[in-house]
């Protein structure tokens, strides 16, 4: 069991300083000055009005002519027949904050997560403790006083708050009604949701909706707290010299395990946490062109594949399945493809505009069809390969083989590409190299899984891999030599000539994998020179959970040096007081996304995001172990001054575990099915 705690002082002065607490669906965020305060809300509390489908009208077939005419630039856009405003786009809701005061003007001191337990800790400069647990299968926080030391409870419904006032009037949700203990929130046309603090004779308990029957609590506390302490006992650590970075490596796969807990619901952007003074930011949605798959990416790896059930739960749903459904309808008149739009709700619906940027992005599902992918990968369940992965990647594949015409992508975007570049005309573009990247990949995975299932493989996976290259190549200036040279481009004749937060066209290299085992020398040349292009064109406009992908990217390529280099930046940029990654930049410094925005104050501006710290957890794994080819390739994007790193019970594909240090021969797999080959970093 690990005995190891995580300890905060206080003031811990905003929700997203605060420590959270999570079920997976119930989320609670735990901070305050003179006062507890605990913010409140789950996964499912959703207003689902306003959500969109690709219309039947828009046809890939009459876009693609329509691109072709108008060299794809913006007026691609207005070709989309859209139904509802940017407003009325469905949206997670905020809920509310408890305040609770302490009796003879007692101060909040600090607080201690332990992370055995799941328990939080509470110490009052008057020597007495709370206890906060939040139990795993009911949607309760205990709240033990054994002191009684609370002397009242103050309620902050998010409706009281001017920015959600404001955003619910125009929106027509009713002010949440206030109860004794709580409050109520009523929706047009979704079920609303309670939350109560009541007292009790141990303390109080928060909880939402008829989950408040404690009858149960002395069995669900020693549940949970048996839970945590698997959890920790199964899962990789990773030990490197630096102390600060071993204590946020726990802290982070704490707070990615309360997050995706499997008896939860499947989270978006924020996970099941969200501040109560402002409108859920990107709606809170499930942005599938890069979020959610940081999110749950790592945690195959990190050894919980069972943490990504309530993501495809959600996935599979009758609703979801129906949008994927009638997307690919719409595109291509098929009934049997599934086509997964850029930023949904848990519906499958898209939160917001139709547009080239939400529609012409197929690697949406693939990306997504590779956590399908893993999980068989790493588990080795048939059964779930057969009725569950199969069907979902065989379907998104369906989608791209509609669009392809003599083997080419004729119309596609790399992701938010031409969102980051305002100068250029197209909007989309031919070919675009993480489409390439994203078709060769499933088709290996189809192929491959086909096999396994005795299942007839579609000839054309095997004519995608012999006809569809694997990037596109551009004539790009170097500077340094004064000639034009060969790079990997975003389309056919664009190259990377922003400072761009995607790195979607290199993803070839990583998410997709794509490239063979070995490259010859014009291959060689080609990711070299795009790798040198792409560093050169800095960071100065990346978020938090770019960093992370560049830094698997740099693992690599085996640029040992430069992850590290990046995360000391990233951490004092993007990481708050409380351990949380923010998606905009602290300070103006290096980094200048979003610049307007980072003056505001932060009280009211913080948006804290998942990504970026399960990211984190994606990219410090794999600089200490990653296989490809049945190769095992070991502290690849560890710097050489770190001869003291370790890697722990490290799940690999095939289901063995991984220990390794840097010393040499220090390297033990237990069990699997899988053997690999390893090349180590010393």
């Amino acid at each position: 069991m690990i005995n190891q705690n995580m300890t905060f002082s206080f003031p811990l002065e905003r929700p997203h300083c605060g420590v959270p607490l999570a079920n997976g669906n119930f989320g609670v965020l735990v901070w305050g000055k003179d006062t507890l305060k605990i913010t409140v809300n789950q996964n499912d509390l959703w207003d689902h009005r306003g959500g969109e489908l690709i219309d039947p009208r828009d046809s890939y077939a009459e876009l693609t002519e329509y691109a072709g005419k108008c060299n794809f630039d913006a007026t691609l856009n207005q070709q989309f027949h859209r139904t509802q405003t940017q407003l009325n786009r469905p949206r997670r809701l905020a809920a509310g904050c408890f305040e609770f005061l302490f009796k003879n003007e007692a101060k909040l001191v600090s607080a201690q997560l332990e992370y055995g337990t799941g328990k939080l800790t509470v110490f009052l400069d008057n020597g007495s403790i709370l206890v906060l647990t939040l139990v795993l299968k009911q949607n309760i926080l205990y709240l033990e006083d054994a002191a009684k030391n609370i002397s009242k409870v103050k309620l902050h419904p998010a409706s009281d708050y001017p920015q959600v006032k404001n955003f619910n009037e125009k929106r027509g949700v009713a002010p949440y009604e206030l109860l004794p203990d709580g409050w109520k929130i009523v929706l047009p046309e979704d079920p609303g949701m309670t939350f109560r603090a009541v007292e009790t004779p141990y303390g109080y308990k928060i909880f939402t909706d008829d989950s408040g029957d404690d009858s149960r609590r002395e069995a669900q506390l020693a549940f949970t707290a048996d839970w945590w302490c698997e959890f920790f006992d199964k899962t990789a650590k990773v030990s490197t010299p630096d102390k600060w970075w071993n204590e946020f490596y726990l802290f982070n796969l704490y707070k990615l395990g309360a997050a995706t807990c499997p008896f939860g619901k499947a989270g978006g952007l924020q996970g099941p946490w969200h501040e109560e003074y402002q409108e859920a930011k990107w709606s809170g949605d499930f942005h599938f062109n890069v979020n959610v798959q940081m999110i749950y990416g790592p945690l195959c790896q990190l050894g919980v594949p069972g943490h990504l059930l309530p993501l495809f739960d959600m996935i599979e749903s009758p609703a979801f399945t129906e949008a994927m459904k009638h997307n690919a309808k719409s595109l291509f008149r098929v009934d049997d493809a599934l086509w997964q739009t850029h930023a949904v709700d848990d519906r499958g619906q898209q939160c917001g505009w139709i547009s080239s940027g939400t529609v012409l992005d197929p690697a949406c599902g693939a990306w997504t069809a590779l956590l399908y992918y893993n999980y068989f990968n790493y588990t080795g369940d048939m059964v779930f390969l057969r009725d569950r992965a199969y069907p979902y990647i065989y379907g998104i594949m369906r989608g791209y083989e509609e669009m392809l015409c003599n083997f080419e992508i004729p119309l596609a975007i790399s992701a938010e590409y031409a969102a980051s570049n305002g100068n250029m005309m197209a909007v989309a573009g031919k070919n675009p190299s993480y489409q390439l990247a994203a078709i060769r990949k499933l088709a290996m995975i189809l192929i491959e899984i086909s096999k396994l299932l005795k299942k007839e493989p579609r000839p054309i996976w095997q004519m995608i891999l012999e006809k569809v290259p694997h990037y596109s190549v551009v004539e790009g200036y170097d500077s340094y030599s004064g000639n034009y040279e060969k790079r990997i481009a975003i389309w056919e004749g664009q190259d990377l000539d922003v400072c761009h937060r995607h790195h979607s066209h290199l993803g070839a290299i990583w998410p997709f994998d794509s490239l063979p085992e070995k490259f010859d020398e014009e291959m060689e040349q080609i990711v070299g020179n795009s790798i040198d292009h792409w560093i050169s064109m800095g960071i100065g406009k990346w978020s938090e959970w770019c960093i992370p992908w560049a830094n698997i990217i740099y693992t690599r390529m085996g640029l040992n040096e430069a992850p590290m280099q990046l995360f000391n930046i990233w951490r004092e940029i993007f990481v708050n007081e409380g351990l949380s990654t923010v998606y905009l930049p602290r300070m103006l410094s290096l980094i200048a996304h979003r610049r307007h925005d980072i003056a505001k104050p932060k009280d009211d501006n913080e948006v804290m995001q998942l990504d970026g710290c399960s990211g984190f957890l994606d990219a410090f794994t794999q600089m200490c172990a990653y296989t490809r080819f049945d190769k095992l390739y070991l502290f690849n994007g560890m710097p050489q001054k770190w001869q003291d790193v370790s890697i722990t019970n490290l799940l690999l594909p095939g289901g063995g575990r991984l220990t390794a240090s840097r010393a040499p021969g220090n390297v033990e797999i237990t069990g699997g099915s899988r053997k690999f080959k390893v090349v180590q970093s010393l």
